[in-house]
């Protein structure tokens, strides 16, 4: 070997040693809910989630474009606070911060505590650990409710609250207790403050906005002083001891709880999960320093709790989660802006690139996950949610025009989640609710078992003007059945607003409104505009798109048993060819049914998350 050669490979060895410590390597972090702050976050020295935090801060600091993955073990995180991300905890281009489950575990990251209790007779007695009345309860890992009252239909509505309620329901009242009705899409919760000889004074500002109009929506049709009010349907958070084997009642003066079991239950030791946090995750960036790159796989939220209806303010939806708050108001809005939203379990707000897959969002007292605020390219799939007091999913924003279009969340995917028995709670929630967003794929879920509409997408009625509000709304081979159990003026889909012309579709859809209450299959309602709607399978119902100021809508080469009759023609809605009437679906049909739904073995989607424009081809 000549002394050339010999010299040159010497010059590379040492100009590798020399990179070595700026190379690119992959870090695991290893969490379990037995770990140590001072944990090494290895596999025989796991950390806390707080710590493994820190570490992958400075991690990101000392090694930059590392890949790192934060594995957590089997078993349930009690969280003393939510975990709170911003832009320091973020991954980089092509190498996200990954927090998943360890292989073949099951983490649950949980806002609940486990309560020991003692019997007091035939009920099981609980020390609260908050002061406030918990919503709900899980005994065994299944929720209990408080203990309600029988329904008042002759309560009568004042200014003040209700008059003409029963003596039996009178007396089983407290300050504090909640009186819960539905008016048509919309549910009520307002706390009692004052009790009467018969009567009940109810929180302000919640009453006033309860039974507030609009300047010229006429939004009181739907709210106890219009035409469909028919009483409150129970009033909650008791006196006295549970009436109901399950059920449970709160003493707020000596903070406890007691709960009356079910026979099954009597013989046990008297234990008790009670939700205190009300958020588990929070990622909020802002504009300008987003939290971006990162993925969270495999990891269920469960046991929150959500406070705000027993506030002042109560609960009064506009629509679909959609909260009308505070003092002052002379109108409710009518194209929805300036309002609040329920509270969720998971929230993003001004996130990047960001993907939760194969997790699991149960027991939780309002919403699931939140994606919002200038939200751009995130994903939720491959996931289950259940057993949720609120919907499962928001997506996008209620400002249509906003000063700066950064703010408006843009390129979400929704796909192939199952999602069943939400809105238990508060029943004008909707699984899958989406405000103004330009770029959004729903696709190939499966929901079922709501008491309202299953996918909601849109907002501003018709008062955000004749620009376009939205674009590239793809809701695609999604499988909905049994929805619109309690509530009207709904669907299995819905939408709202003007999109951009060629870029919005609702195609392949498999849904069953046979087993549902009243409502429509495909519901374009009010300023709907520049739709496809096509190769949905629509059974034991139709699509509607009844305004005379939605247009540019294709509604063609759809199968239904309906009659198929169009709602207001209409000079720019093309409704033909369908096939309608049908006894037996065709085979094409039937593909379009088989196909749509969840697709098990999903991979996790890539980043950066990008919805095309164009609808998917047919």
């Amino acid at each position: 070997m000549n002394a050339f050669v010999s010299s040159t490979r010497l010059l590379w060895t040492l100009a590798a040693l020399l990179l070595l410590p700026f190379a690119s390597s992959a870090q695991t972090l290893h969490v379990a809910p037995t770990g140590s702050a001072s944990g090494a976050c290895d596999a025989s020295s796991p950390c806390t989630l707080q710590s493994a935090q820190a570490k992958v801060r400075t991690l990101r600091t000392q090694r930059g474009h590392d890949d790192i993955t934060v594995q957590l073990q089997d078993g349930t995180y009690r969280l003393q606070q939510p975990l709170q991300f911003d832009a320091a905890d973020s991954g980089t281009k092509g190498h996200p911060v990954r927090w998943q489950a360890a292989p073949g575990a099951h983490p649950v990251l949980s806002g609940a505590q486990l309560v020991q209790g003692t019997r007091e007779g035939a009920l099981w007695r609980f020390a609260l650990p908050a002061g406030d009345a918990p919503s709900s309860a899980y005994v065994d890992g299944q929720r209990r409710w408080p203990t309600r009252t029988a329904a008042c239909p002759h309560c009568v509505v004042d200014a003040k609250g209700l008059s003409n309620v029963p003596p039996p329901i009178l007396h089983a009242l407290q300050v504090g207790s909640l009186a819960v009705m539905h008016e048509r899409w919309r549910d009520f919760r307002c706390s009692v403050v004052a009790l009467g000889r018969d009567r009940v004074d109810l929180a302000q500002p919640c009453w006033h906005n309860v039974t507030l109009d609009s300047a010229k929506n006429g939004w009181s049709v739907a709210s106890p002083v219009g035409k469909y009010y028919a009483g409150v349907d129970w009033f909650e958070n008791l006196a006295g001891d549970p009436s109901t084997p399950g059920s449970y009642t709160v003493d707020t003066a000596q903070r406890l709880l007691r709960y009356r079991p079910s026979p099954e239950e009597a013989a046990r030791a008297p234990s008790i999960e009670l939700p205190v946090l009300e958020q588990l995750l929070v990622l909020k960036g802002t504009l300008k320093a987003p939290v971006h790159d990162l993925v969270f796989s495999g990891i269920a939220f469960a046991g929150t709790e959500w406070r705000k209806p027993e506030s002042g303010d109560g609960y009064v939806p506009l629509q679909a989660g959609y909260l009308v708050d505070g003092h002052s108001r002379i109108a409710l809005p009518d194209n929805g802006e300036g309002m609040t939203r329920i509270g969720s379990a998971v929230d993003v707000e001004a996130g990047r690139d960001i993907v939760f897959d194969r997790d699991s969002f149960r027991q939780l007292a309002a919403a699931g996950i939140a994606l919002a605020g200038g939200t751009h390219g995130t994903a939720v799939t491959n996931s289950r949610f259940t057993d949720i007091g609120g919907g499962a999913v928001f997506a996008g924003d209620t400002e249509g025009h906003p000063a700066d279009p950064a703010s408006k969340s843009s390129d979400m995917v929704i796909d192939d989640n199952r999602i069943d028995h939400v809105a238990l709670a508060y029943r004008d929630n909707v699984a899958i609710m989406a405000g103004f967003v330009n770029g959004l794929e729903i696709a190939h879920n499966t929901i079922g078992d709501l008491p309202y509409s299953g996918i909601s997408v849109g907002w501003g009625w018709d008062y955000e003007g004749d620009a376009p509000v939205e674009s590239a709304i793809h809701i695609v081979a999604n499988r909905i059945e049994r929805v619109m159990l309690q509530l009207a003026d709904g669907g299995a889909i819905y939408t709202q607003a003007q999109s951009t012309p060629d870029t919005s579709c609702v195609l392949r859809n498999a849904i069953d409104m046979r087993r549902s209450g009243e409502g429509n299959g495909v519901y374009l309602d009010e300023h709907s505009t520049y739709f496809d709607v096509e190769h949905n399978v629509v059974l034991g119902s139709w699509v509607s798109a009844w305004a005379s100021w939605s247009g540019h809508l294709r509604i063609v080469d759809n199968w239904t048993d309906d009659t198929g009759k169009p709602h207001n023609a209409g000079p720019t809605k093309v409704w033909a060819p369908n096939f309608t009437g049908l006894k037996t679906l065709p085979a094409a049909a039937l593909a379009v049914q088989r196909a749509a739904g969840v697709r098990d073995g999903q991979p996790e989607p890539g980043l950066p998350i990008r919805v095309p424009t164009a609808c998917p081809k047919q």
